[in-house]
């Protein structure tokens, strides 16, 4: 499984990500969509809007998020934009838990205004405003994850704390029950979350909260999954 930060720029994907995949532990690495992109591409992501056009951003992002998507035991650190595609937004799903990374409009400017100029989608009179307007269109996409944190008023470290302790009690065996019943468990489950103890599934439920609530409990062996529709084949935790 992996653990994906989505959310704005300027929220701390990339500080968090790195220092999320240490406290994971053994076996953890960290990887970074935009850094990757721009390592492949031999030039910075703003260089590659002005030279080549959003477009062929978007398809390298696209061809890089589902490289990582089938990969295991990674926290990947996403665009501001990967959440709102559709089709990748239910792979990230798929691959592990999505936690997205919010702040303050006044507050990512703060944090990225030294830098405006690498920043295309930023490039406006009014950068403030335009950050209002992208975090508007991007409002019900970042919804979808499975936990939302304000990084505003908090550290790196406090961040963490806060994204471990959530997810530490759904990480358990259940993951590998789930890989090996993927395709069954889509047909009957999929669009769904679920809740796995010993091997089956004790319930299930439209929202995390909802499975949860229908379970009773999650002591012991026991994982809170998102079972993706079935043209898809693998789950999230």
């Amino acid at each position: 499984m992996n653990i994906t930060l989505v959310g704005f720029m300027g929220t701390g994907k990339s500080s968090v990500g790195r220092r999320l995949a240490k406290r994971m532990g053994v076996g953890w690495t960290f990887v970074d969509v935009d850094a990757e992109i721009e390592r492949s591409a031999h030039m910075p992501i703003s260089q590659i809007f002005t030279e080549r056009g959003e477009p062929v951003f978007r398809r390298l992002e696209r061809r890089w998020v589902k490289r990582m998507a089938r990969a295991t035991h990674q926290v990947i650190s996403t665009g501001g934009g990967v959440f709102v595609d559709e089709e990748l937004r239910g792979l990230l799903r798929a691959s592990g838990a999505v936690i997205c990374l919010t702040a303050r409009p006044q507050v990512i400017l703060d944090r990225v205004k030294h830098k405006l100029q690498m920043r295309p989608l930023l490039r406006s009179d009014d950068p403030l405003a335009r950050i209002r307007t992208l975090l508007k269109e991007r409002e019900a996409a970042y919804a979808k994850a499975d936990l939302t944190i304000d990084t505003s008023d908090v550290t790196i470290d406090e961040v963490v704390e806060r994204i471990w302790a959530l997810l530490n009690p759904l990480l358990c065996k259940g993951w590998q029950y789930l890989q090996q019943h993927g395709d069954e468990l889509a047909g009957k489950y999929g669009g769904q979350y679920v809740v796995v103890r010993e091997g089956r599934v004790i319930a299930c439920g439209k929202t995390h909260l909802e499975a949860y609530q229908k379970a009773g409990t999650t002591e012991g062996e026991t994982g809170i999954y998102y079972i993706p529709p079935a043209s898809r084949s693998t789950a999230s935790a």
